[in-house]
């Protein structure tokens, strides 16, 4: 059966005691067996005919604390559970006429066991979520050719292997303090999320089809049809969506980010989130440059404490360098890159943080003269074979001061339209243990 024609549901169940669990194991078979005929079930890796009483009475028997697994499935449709701990994670793979004629049960069966303890759940193509999340190149051959392939974005591999850069694509999963954070046709997020994210920005969140609370979590929707995804507004929706969450600024996998500008940013201490959102003049999302609007919200999740301030202005020096030490007279910005997971030696990455340091416009001129500074961190393999000439073709533009080289730094001095910025490549090791103001060699 074509993935395009089937529906992918994942769902994240926690804080489970021994009465629910078999009230919602019980719901798990009944809706199983509605939805489709199994042919087999798999019980911790073992694979067997399916049975109902056999595996009724497993269920039965399953207590907190169990590490279960159970698959049901047949040739085009199947569904399965993982009871670990005190945590059930469900997912289902169904085609689509399935789903459609089953929707609204189905959905309502959902939202049932998410209300009470939901902490993820997301609804989406399973094409889109094959297209957004394979990276593999021999993987995608089931469903695009190779010439299509060839025209995607790439990376290496952990083992070096050349892979596709999903980082670049709206609905790549990637997980961040041990949450799920992607981008879908529909997406239940729950009380945990709170800790990344205050409940008033997701009830906020701009150009979707509906925000609806339910239980302690809150379910998004981001456009109407799951397998018309691939449509460019639907692509949008999509790709906005992960922007307003800022989840490429959270967390990427390809060793340098997206590369591209937020329309978010957060500061975490402890147990308070500082996130700022960058909007226009009619108050919708936009990228940091563009923005007229800034809203700040302080949340702490520890004692439900929230502040939320919009103002009006331009950025100021601190939206390009957070660390100011008045004394030395010096600001600073850092970022850990691993450039060997590039197909360049992370030359594109390097461009993109110089400039996003040196070409900026702010209004606050009490700043002008203090030493701009960005550090970037970088395996100290990577100096053995750092593409200095390249990183002077591309700065052309700049006029390079000095250039000063030791076996685990890089410095370089630039200076571009009446701005100057110091730029330290520095070895990750070195500064482990270190102020990051402190390590940087006058």
């Amino acid at each position: 059966m074509d993935a395009k024609q089937r529906l992918y549901s994942l769902s994240q169940l926690h804080h489970l005691e021994q009465n629910d669990l078999q009230v919602i194991l019980t719901d798990w078979l009944i809706i199983s067996r509605l939805l489709f005929e199994p042919d087999e079930m798999i019980i911790n890796g073992v694979e067997q005919p399916f049975k109902q009483n056999e595996l009724k009475q497993l269920l039965i028997d399953c207590r907190i604390n169990d590490d279960v697994w159970v698959q049901l499935k047949n040739k085009y449709e199947e569904t399965s559970i993982h009871l670990l701990g005190d945590t059930l994670l469900e997912k289902s793979i169904l085609q689509k006429h399935t789903f459609e004629y089953w929707e609204v049960v189905y959905l309502d069966y959902l939202n049932q066991r998410l209300e009470k303890f939901g902490s993820f759940a997301y609804l989406r193509s399973y094409e889109e979520y094959l297209f957004h999340n394979t990276s593999d190149l021999s993987d995608r051959r089931i469903f695009e050719s190779a010439e299509e392939t060839q025209e995607l974005p790439k990376m290496k591999g952990l083992n070096g292997d050349l892979t596709v850069d999903c980082n670049t694509f709206p609905g790549y999963d990637v997980f961040y303090k041990g949450v799920c954070l992607t981008s879908c046709w529909r997406i239940f997020l729950g009380r945990h999320y709170q800790k990344l994210f205050a409940k008033p920005l997701l009830l906020e969140i701009q150009q979707v089809e509906s925000v609806n609370e339910v239980g302690s979590g809150i379910w998004f929707e981001l456009y109407k049809d799951p397998f018309q995804w691939n449509e460019p507004a639907n692509l949008k929706f999509q790709q906005l969506f992960r922007d307003q969450l800022g989840i490429s600024q959270l967390a990427y996998t390809n060793g340098v980010g997206t590369l591209r500008q937020p329309y978010i940013e957060f500061a975490f201490d402890d147990t308070i989130v500082q996130t700022v959102q960058y909007q226009n003049d009619q108050f919708q999302p936009i990228e940091k440059s563009q923005a007229s609007y800034f809203v700040t919200r302080t949340y702490d999740f520890l004692t439900n404490h929230y502040q939320v301030n919009r103002m009006k202005g331009g950025l100021n020096a601190l939206a390009y360098f957070p660390w100011i030490d008045d004394d030395s007279e010096r600001m600073m910005n850092y970022r850990v890159l691993y450039p060997e997971l590039t197909l360049d030696k992370g030359l594109r990455a390097f461009e993109y943080y110089i400039r996003s340091s040196i070409e900026y416009e702010i209004q606050d001129m009490r700043y002008q003269d203090y030493t701009a500074i960005l550090q970037l961190f970088i395996p100290k393999h990577a100096f053995l074979d750092f593409p200095t000439e390249e990183l002077k073709k591309r700065l052309k533009d700049m006029t390079i001061h000095q250039i000063s080289r030791k076996n685990d730094s890089l410095t370089f001095s630039l200076e571009k339209e009446g701005k100057h910025l110091m730029v330290y490549f520095i070895d990750q090791k070195k500064v482990a243990a270190k102020n990051r103001l402190d390590v940087l060699e006058n």
